[in-house]
């Protein structure tokens, strides 16, 4: 019976817990990241997406590599929630950076390369429109 209620107090503590404090426009990019990526773990990907673009926002300052690294996210979670359209705009965006030296300087490698890889299985998945049937000429 003690062993019970002592569950049950443990269980009422965490049911209790409070949603962690908003995250200011100063906290480090490190605070936004962590706290995006906590809510994609609990396959909160909205929330995660916000705090993705409220660290967009909040930081126009940020170095490249975490600017293409949020975006990143952002494309992904839109790829996991199944948004094909608005994922592969993203991902097409990212890579239409890349080619731009003046936007993707220190941006990171990796982030370009996954881009590719599921901006391609985004296409491989796109439903194969078949050509049109020519009509027969007329004689």
């Amino acid at each position: 019976m003690k062993a019970l209620l002592t569950a049950l107090t443990l269980l009422l503590l965490a049911a209790c817990q409070t949603a962690p404090p908003p995250i200011g426009p100063d906290a480090s990019a490190q605070i936004y990241f962590q706290r995006a990526q906590a809510a994609s773990d609990l396959n909160q990907y909205d929330e995660a997406m916000g705090i993705y673009k409220k660290f967009l926002a909040d930081r126009p300052d940020a170095t490249h590599e975490n600017t293409f690294s949020a975006r990143y996210e952002i494309a992904f979670l839109l790829f996991k929630k199944g948004e094909w359209a608005e994922s592969k705009a993203a991902f097409a965006g990212i890579l239409a950076d890349y080619d731009d030296l003046d936007k993707s300087q220190g941006a990171p490698a990796w982030v370009k390369v996954l881009s590719q890889k599921v901006l391609q299985e985004i296409q491989d998945k796109e439903p194969k429109t078949s050509p049109k049937p020519s009509s027969p000429a007329s004689s």
